[in-house]
Order: C-alpha cells, then sequence, then structure tokens
C-alpha cells in the first residue's frame, strides 16, 4: 500500500531451487600444518620487566599497608597518653581550685589566729 506515493510493496520472494538451504560447512585441510610464532627475545625480556614491575608494585603495596597498620597502633598509644595526661591535667587543676577556695582560707586563717582585712587582698590573674 502506497501513501502519498511514497512507498510501494515489493513482491515477496520464495526460495528458489538454485539458493541452498544449508549452508556448507568448512572442513580445515590435514595436509596444511599450523605453527605457532615463537616469541623473540625482545617480547620476551618485555614479559619478564613487566612481571617484574607488577611483583614489585604488589610487594610495594603490601608493605605500604603494614606501615600504615604500625602508624595507625602508635597514633593510638599516643592518643591514650593524652587522654591520661589530659585527666592528670583535670583532676590538678581540680585540687588547686579546692586548696586555693576562700571558705578554705578563712578556715586556716582562723585556725592560725589571723584576721581578714579586705584591704589588703590582692587577686593575681595568670
Amino acid at each position: 500500500m502506497a501513501q502519498n506515493g511514497l512507498a510501494r510493496e515489493l513482491p515477496k520472494q520464495t526460495p528458489d531451487a538454485t539458493t541452498p538451504v544449508h549452508k556448507t560447512v568448512v572442513t580445515p585441510n590435514p595436509a596444511i600444518k599450523t605453527q605457532r610464532v615463537p616469541f623473540s627475545p625482545f617480547e620476551k625480556c618485555l614479559c619478564v620487566g613487566f612481571s617484574l614491575v607488577v611483583f614489585s608494585l604488589a610487594i610495594m603495596l603490601v608493605s605500604t599497608n603494614i606501615n600504615i597498620g604500625n602508624s595507625q597502633s602508635q597514633l593510638q598509644t599516643v592518643q591514650a597518653k593524652i587522654t591520661k595526661v589530659q585527666a592528670s591535667n583535670t583532676s590538678a587543676g581540680q585540687q588547686i581550685s579546692e586548696l586555693s577556695s576562700r571558705s578554705r582560707l578563712n578556715k586556716i586563717a582562723k585556725q592560725y589566729g589571723l584576721s581578714l582585712n579586705n584591704g589588703n587582698i590582692r587577686n593575681v590573674y595568670k
């Protein structure tokens, strides 16, 4: 069916007796012997060199991973030491504030018979 004269219907082709239905299979000729091309010395050196490069990169990767693990372990020990020192500093700061409290100083002053004179008190801050 044609639309606006742009397309036309082609007649259907039927298989003729001249066209083979099955494809013929080509069998290799046993008289022809195939041989592999041997590797040249350059190709052998190239393969060996590439293998060495890959092997050395693998060893470097493993050693780098080991070094990273060791560094992380050292980092954890240093962080544990820092945490202990910070706790010790916090404890020492708390003891300082307890020992320098006004009520404790007044108690010690009374124990030794001292009196409090606000005119003579100076506050020193660092």
